[in-house]
């Protein structure tokens, strides 16, 4: 020591050292994180490390003890949710002031034996100071529990694993609360068996610390030791290690030793299995997994008894862990497992649809009976499949207002389908061992599903003493075996019927002889369907008991049935047999026929009552005809004379679906029939055939004569336009196919799927004229030709289509001499009445008028108008001083100027579809005139509020259906700047945007880039932004991300400086304001731009950083994945981080199961680049990964990058 040395007083660096050895990689980042979250508990961690591993000191048992209940206490106060502390000092003052106030001293020491009385009022401060001050010390491990939730998020989602983690940390810090009130003698220098107590509790106490602060592998790599040594006295040590539920579950999920039960027991770990959780708010259930089930259901054959003892005493509504309990009870012996059975019936009764557990409940009735459990086997089963009535109907009531009410439908446990397939699994394998007692149950759950599908079910079977019960299975059973007519099996009472028929032919192709028996048991239910099931039984085995087949089929009272309709199986077995039935029996049978005794009281009239003998004996006959005598035949000819057909036996069984027809498609000749006519004898032909019957769907009909004719034009345009003229005044339903024959043959020959050679118009032309002067008729008489006049709707309709189709193709297309004819037909069809008012009204529910005009005559010819314009156009451009011609615009064609301008006064045309055709045409009638169209702007698009229904038909048509030109904007300009400010910012979803919402911010995004809109001026792109909501804002963005994709040349950089600057003032737009969230969506549109690839790479990813720290989102994050992946290889710390960013907002957790490969990319990359940054960056993200999770990211880990 130094002589002038002034060290008077000890400092922490006096302290005895703790050998370097003791300070673990642990301990040091226990220490590291205690600093960042609160310094004063990482000077207590640090003093009681030294005095556990350092030299003895005297009572340095209590620092430890007092050191550990610090920081157990007061490390929930880091977490600021749960820091609020208790303050005395305010009560304790107002304690004072009344204490004074009512005379007593503070200096005064009363007598021991002295009685003191105090008031109320102090009584009632000192027992609120002593009940807060208990709440607080109760609270203090209600506080470790809330710490232990928000200090690892995912545990909100799974607070049933930490009680018994947190009741472990509360029993080893308590351990140290109880030493710090004894007596020890600590100042001997040795390490006794206390000092190693000492020490294992401390580092038990640590681990749990440890899993705090150490990274999210560093603790499964110590699981992982422990797994390997598989030693179930480390189940102190492990607890620790499983505060995080990833932890937990990796722990459980590859514990194979079932020697840890018992510890795992003792420690709470099988007490709070996961209740459902059902969120109102969003309509879901969710059903969580219990990773201590499944580790059960894997030690279930090793320590049954243990297991199912744990079974029985859980009390869960969770559908999963009865699963994984039933798996469980399977791995069992069966008198084990039997011991689950009334546990399984109770979670049966209270089953979630959408559970497996009937499934494995199946599995493990046949488990059970397969061990010689058949009781126990049948009760479950009849729990499992148990039919149940109609909880919303009373089934009892007789109430004649349930006349109105639907009938009951029978319930069961589970989707009737779910249902179905389980009978279809479990029954076979039940039957191989328990034979005819599975049948029995079958019969009485089909009895049940019976009895609850009526409505007085049981009154009827009390008060009718019919042998059989009417079920009316014959409406809704046509067969029992499997029949194309039969309804699809849906409803629980069909699935009950295939079940029992194929149980019962499962026990008979075992043993046959068994059939009377189980007639017998079939026929112990009165209702109908069992009797028919019985009956098809006999009839698949009929030569089994031919004794039994002829009492049923010589049965009057079967027989004497008053139906109006037969059961298909007694008819069927009826018409195989009767031949071979005795004389004596088929003359018993005909008797019945000759003279019915019907109890037919609810027809009084005599004669009426005579007919339906008539008819019921017609029925009877007609099942026995191919075996009748020739006198019986001959008396059934004669009823069938009467009743003008012979019936067969499908037409006198009843119910089924029916059979599926196309109707009204078939012709009365062959298109091979109808080629080989000449054009003459074919028109001749469809001048002449009528349809047997005015209904268009009966066969042959005009419809199908007509698809014919349309085949065969088609095929031979030229043959068929040649002879068009002949085809003038037949029906309007030829004509149609005719012109639309020719229409396709055009369409073929545009797209070169067909070669016509000649074609002659003259002759086609002059059927579509007769077709427009009859237009004319139409607006006079409402029928033409005796048929009503909206038949010739389609034939107009046709014509203006074939005309639009011949102005436009190429070699074939109508020669510019037949102008004029070609316009008297469209002149004449511009005038037709449709669409009338009354029509429009019907489309007024969608605005959808462009699609109205393509689908009515005036207005399709109105587009043809246009295109016989353009069709004048380009002869005029093929012809010397074109120019000239081309200038004078419809100077040239006055013939188009004039009907465009009449139906341009509303007065004249109202029409809403009409006026859509303008805006539909804008661009191309600025081409052919530009003046006509720049002075008809007002009319086209009136501004005036009387006239807003046609502004919007022609501006919605013109938006969505023209392309953008620059010209037609400088005419419109004004227009545009007027649609921006009708824009309604309330549409903020995108399913609500409009088609002309979306093509105005198409237009606006275009025509900015071409140069043709400024930002910075006051003008229609600067309003757009102003006004339209955010996710009209994020579609405009989209829309120029998308078209950069769909980009491949090289893009001009005026065009990416110009976008670069858009982007910028909307990213500085959104910074500036104080709801950023009301940019969200136009700012992750940037992830479309950012994913084609064509701005400058450290530019682009500086935007996607800034929009993930503004909003957190970026659409679609596919293509950022794919771009970062890319980018990785030269920006390895800018991509990672964007990862990051993107990894923290993905709440939902969902989004990075599409993002797999392109996230191993990206962290692979980043770690075996060269940045430092970037490797620490992949890393976490990666611990991060394991924390949700997401296991399959570890192997990227460097050797040091779990530690």
């Amino acid at each position: 020591m130094e002589l002038n040395s002034q060290n008077l007083h000890p400092t922490s660096s006096d302290l005895p050292q703790v050998p370097p050895a003791d300070w673990t990689t642990t301990r040091r980042k226990i220490l590291s994180w205690l600093n960042q979250n609160s310094s004063s508990l990482a000077n207590l961690y640090e003093g009681a490390v030294c005095l556990t591993f350092g030299i003895l000191i005297p009572g340095r048992l209590r620092f430890i003890s007092h050191a550990v209940r610090e920081i157990r206490n007061r490390l929930p106060d880091s977490i600021p949710k749960i820091s609020e502390r208790l303050e005395y000092k305010d009560e304790v003052e107002n304690l004072a002031d009344i204490w004074e106030s009512n005379g007593f001293g503070l200096d005064e020491i009363p007598l021991e034996s002295e009685e003191i009385t105090i008031n109320f009022q102090i009584f009632s401060k000192i027992q609120q100071l002593i009940k807060k001050h208990k709440a607080v010390r109760y609270n203090n491990k209600k506080r470790t529990f809330l710490f232990f939730e928000l200090c690892i998020s995912e545990n909100k989602l799974d607070l049933n694993i930490l009680e018994p983690i947190v009741n472990h940390y509360w029993e080893i810090t308590e351990w140290f609360m109880e030493q710090a009130h004894e007596t020890h003698d600590s100042a001997k220098p040795k390490l006794d068996p206390d000092d190693l107590k000492i020490r294992h509790q401390f580092e038990l106490f640590e681990s749990f610390l440890a899993t705090f602060a150490q990274n999210f592998y560093t603790t499964v790599d110590k699981l992982d030791e422990i797994l390997q040594e598989d030693n179930p006295q480390q189940i102190e040590k492990v607890i620790g290690f499983l505060i995080h539920p990833q932890h937990f579950s990796y722990f459980f999920n590859r514990l194979q030793n079932p020697e840890w039960i018992k510890p795992l027991k003792d420690k709470g770990f099988f007490k709070n299995p996961p209740q459902i959780i059902e969120d109102v708010s969003q309509g879901t259930v969710s059903f969580p997994m219990w990773s201590q089930s499944r580790y059960l259901v894997r030690m279930a054959k090793h320590k049954p008894k243990e297991v199912l003892e744990i079974a029985r005493q859980i009390e869960s509504n969770n559908p999963r862990i009865h699963e994984d309990f039933v798996d469980a009870a399977l791995e069992m012996a069966s008198q084990e497992a039997v011991q689950l059975v009334p546990k399984v019936k109770t979670w049966i009764e209270s089953l979630y649809s959408s559970s497996l557990l009937p499934e494995k409940v199946a599995a493990f009735i046949v488990h059970l009976a397969q061990g010689g459990q058949i009781k126990k086997a049948l009760e479950l089963a009849r729990t499992l499949l148990a039919v149940m009535p109609d909880s919303s109907l009373n089934n009892g009531d007789d109430n004649d207002n349930n006349v109105y009410l639907p009938l009951p439908k029978p319930r069961i446990r589970f989707s009737n389908s779910h249902y179905r397939r389980i009978l279809k699994t479990l029954v076979p394998e039940l039957v191989k061992i328990v034979g005819e007692k599975a049948l029995i149950m079958l019969i009485f759950l089909l009895n049940d599903a019976i009895k609850f599908s009526r409505r007085n079910a049981e009154t009827e079977e009390k008060q009718n003493n019919s042998p059989i019960l009417e079920d009316y299975s014959r409406i809704w059973r046509y067969a029992i075996e499997d029949h194309p007519r039969n309804h699809l099996p849906y409803d629980v009472t069909e699935i009950l019927v295939e079940a029992v028929r194929d149980t019962a032919k499962q026990i008979l192709e075992q043993d046959r002889t068994k059939i009377r028996n189980i007639v017998q048991k079939l026929e112990e239910q009165r209702w109908r369907i069992f009797h028919r099931i019985a009956l098809y039984l006999i009839r698949e085995y009929q030569d089994v008991d031919r004794n039994l087949l002829i009492e049923k089929l010589v049965d009057s009272q079967r027989f004497r049935d008053t139906s109006s309709y037969e059961d298909y199986e007694y008819a069927h077995l009826l018409r195989d047999n009767f031949g071979q039935l005795s004389v004596e029996k088929q003359a018993q049978i005909l008797s019945w026929i000759e003279n019915p005794e019907l109890d037919w009281n609810w027809q009084e009239d005599q004669e009426t009552k005579a007919e339906w003998v008539k008819y019921w004996q017609c029925h009877k006959l007609t099942i026995i005809k191919d075996s009748l005598s020739i006198y019986w035949r001959e008396r059934y000819d004669d009823l069938v004379n009467k009743f003008g057909k012979e019936l067969e036996l499908s037409d006198i069984v009843s119910g089924g679906v029916g059979e599926v027809r196309v109707l009204g498609l078939q012709s009365p000749k062959t298109d091979s029939e109808l080629e080989s006519m000449s054009i003459e004898e074919l028109v001749a032909f469809l001048r002449t055939w009528e349809p047997n019957s005015p209904d268009p769907f009966e066969e042959p009909s005009r419809s199908g004569l007509g698809s014919a004719l349309a085949r065969l034009v088609e095929k031979s345009p030229e043959r068929y336009a040649q002879g068009a003229a002949q085809f003038q005044g037949l029906h309007a339903r030829y004509i149609s196919n005719l012109l639309r024959g020719l229409r396709q043959a055009l369409n073929n020959q545009s797209k070169q799927q067909q070669e016509i050679r000649e074609f002659d118009w003259i002759s086609v032309l002059s059927l579509c004229n007769w077709l427009a002067e009859k237009s004319e008729e139409l607006k006079k008489s409402q029928t033409i030709y005796n048929e009503p006049s909206s038949n010739w709707l389609e034939p107009c309709r046709t014509v203006v289509d074939l005309l639009g189709v011949g102005l436009n193709v190429d070699t074939i297309a109508i020669e510019f001499n037949f102008r004029d004819r070609v316009w008297n037909i469209l002149r004449l069809l511009t005038q037709h009445p449709d669409p009338t008012l009354e029509r429009e009204m019907e489309y007024s529910s969608n605005n959808n008028y462009s699609e109205l005009a393509i689908n009515t005559v005036r207005g399709e010819a109105m587009h043809t108008v246009v295109r016989y314009a353009l069709w004048i156009r380009r002869h005029f451009e093929q012809i010397l001083e074109s120019e000239e011609h081309l200038q004078r615009g419809f100077d040239e064609m006055p013939e188009v100027r004039q009907v465009l301008d009449e139906h341009l006064n509303p007065n004249i045309e109202p029409s809403l579809a009409i006026r859509s055709v303008y805006g539909q045409w804008f661009p191309w009638l600025a081409l052919l005139d530009p003046l006509w169209a720049n002075q008809s702007i007002g009319k086209i698009f009136p501004q005036d509020k009387i006239f807003s229904n046609l502004r919007r038909a022609a501006w919605e048509s013109y938006i969505n259906f023209s392309g953008i030109y620059n010209n037609v904007f400088d005419l419109l300009h004004e227009e545009y700047r007027y649609a921006v400010e009708q824009i309604d910012p309330t549409s903020i979803e995108r399913q609500k945007l409009t088609h002309t919402d979306e093509g105005l911010a198409q237009h606006l995004m275009t025509l900015y880039w071409r140069g043709k809109l400024n930002l910075d001026e006051p003008g229609a792109l600067a309003r757009f932004f102003e006004l339209a909501s955010d996710t009209l804002r994020g579609y405009a963005l989209e829309f120029v991300g998308r078209s950069l994709n769909r980009t491949e040349n090289e893009i001009d950089p005026e065009i990416l400086n110009s976008l670069q600057l858009l982007w910028e003032k909307r990213l500085e737009t959104a910074r500036n304001s104080t709801e950023r969230s009301s940019y969200a969506t136009e700012l992750a549109a940037f992830g479309w731009w950012f994913g084609s690839g064509k701005f400058d790479d450290v530019w682009a990813i500086a935007q996607i950083k800034q929009i993930l720290e503004l909003t957190g989102k970026v659409d679609p994050d596919f293509l950022l994945l794919e771009r970062l992946a890319v980018l990785v290889d030269t920006m390895p710390e800018s991509s990672v981080e964007c990862l990051e960013l993107l990894m923290k907002n993905d709440k939902s957790g969902w989004s990075i199961y599409g993002w797999q490969n392109e996230t191993k990319a990206i962290l692979s990359k980043a770690i075996q680049s060269t940045s430092g940054q970037a490797r620490k960056t992949a890393e976490n993200i990666i611990q991060d990964l394991g924390k949700r999770g997401h296991w399959e990211y570890r192997n990227l880990l460097p050797p040091s990058g779990s530690k």
